[in-house]
């Protein structure tokens, strides 16, 4: 019974950390189709997300609402056995940001969206059945900041992070029994931000996102010939990260960017967790940190319209440890969308992206995993008004 249990809780520490397989970076229509290379100059209500100083370039009181809807599948082998596709349907992302003027040089913003998450859903009696079936996970996170103007080309900011986390897994340990963990956490983090204006065209960002320290507690529950319940919790790091990035107005119409993230995944190299009064255990990891670079080209065709395009190389940075919660593996992004001013303070945002995840294959449970034909499909839309 404990190992089914120790099995149990070690999923949600696994999966809940985030990387190029459970990161979620779509905080935006506009910046999903520019591959969130909006670092260095953002000119709209999202910098509360891809860089806070630049919220100094806001001059009105302006609002965003939006969604990101994604969907995630693959073809799967174990030990070189065809199995169920994984398709975990369409998961949606919400998004909202607001900035306010305080004065001159004072901007407050606030933003809500997703940095974690996704899951996966395989067919009820697969050959690693006794991993998962099926996984949930979403974290949300309420970002107020700050930010000032120090002189015309130099902005800084900082704010704080609230951070809950919600996770959901089914397995069937066998034939007959369905084992459930469910668990959740709120905590606090914070980040920095500052933007450089190099040229009066051209920007430079730099935004650092803290470690955020999550106690995941839940309830595990085993339903079979017999019913058992029991209390779970696992100590999660998620990692910090600094994000880097450039952007250049080539021409009044024609705009191009590039971001670049380092992230910390080694700060997860282990999990503690604790499955009853007496029993722990450390379960290592050994995730290396990873890189994602991403490039824009935006171009407005007149002062109602733009056209977007973006690309991402998302580095995977579990190495050969993984999980069937999510298959691994690097992954290119390819978005496009458009603006549409639909009158002179209201602006609609829609983009697309399709994400190809490379072939990977990971020891799971002394068995082969292989994850073939791996790609997500994401659909995002955003209404942005200022007043």
């Amino acid at each position: 019974m404990k190992k089914l249990v120790l099995s149990a809780a070690t999923m949600i520490a696994v999966c809940s950390a985030s990387a190029a397989g459970f990161g979620i970076y779509e905080a935006s229509a506009r910046g999903n189709a520019l591959g969130g290379a909006l670092v260095g100059s953002t000119r709209d209500v999202s910098a509360v997300y891809y860089n806070p100083a630049n919220m100094t370039e806001t001059t009105n009181v302006s609002f965003m609402v939006g969604s990101s809807f994604i969907n995630p599948f693959c073809d799967v082998k174990v030990d070189g056995n065809v199995q169920p596709k994984m398709n975990s349907g369409w998961f949606v992302v919400p998004t909202f940001y607001t900035i306010v003027p305080l004065s001159e040089d004072w901007r407050f913003g606030l933003g809500g969206y997703s940095e974690f998450g996704l899951g996966t859903k395989y067919g009820n009696y697969w050959k690693l059945m006794d991993d998962t079936i099926e996984t949930t996970i979403m974290q949300y996170t309420l970002n107020p900041n700050l930010s000032y103007k120090i002189t015309d080309w130099w902005s800084i900011a900082g704010g704080i992070k609230m951070s809950y986390i919600s996770f959901n897994n089914k397995s069937h340990p066998n034939a007959i029994t369905l084992s459930e963990l469910d668990g959740h956490d709120y905590t606090l983090g914070y980040n920095f931000a500052t933007d450089f204006k190099i040229l009066d065209n051209l920007s430079f960002g730099l935004v650092y996102r803290s470690r955020i320290n999550h106690t995941i507690k839940g309830d595990f529950d085993l339903q079979g010939v017999t019913t058992y319940h029991h209390p779970a919790s696992a100590r999660l790091n998620l990692p910090q990260s600094i994000t880097g990035g450039i952007n250049w107005d080539v021409t009044k119409k024609l705009h191009l960017g590039f971001a670049a993230t380092w992230t910390q995944w080694n700060s997860i190299s282990d999990i503690h967790f604790n499955l009853g009064p007496i029993f722990t255990k450390t379960e290592p990891l050994n995730w290396r940190n990873a890189w994602r670079f991403g490039w824009s080209g935006e171009y407005d065709v007149n002062d109602d319209f733009a056209v977007r395009l973006g690309y991402v190389h998302d580095r995977d940075p579990s190495a050969r440890y993984g999980t069937t919660m999510l298959p691994a593996g690097d992954r290119h992004i390819i978005g496009t969308g458009f603006g549409w001013y639909i009158c002179e303070n209201l602006r609609w945002d829609v983009g697309y992206n399709f994400i190809i995840m490379q072939s990977s294959t990971r020891t799971v449970k002394g068995q082969r995993f292989d994850c073939r034909n791996s790609f997500s499909h994401i659909i995002s839309t955003s209404l942005t008004y200022t007043f």
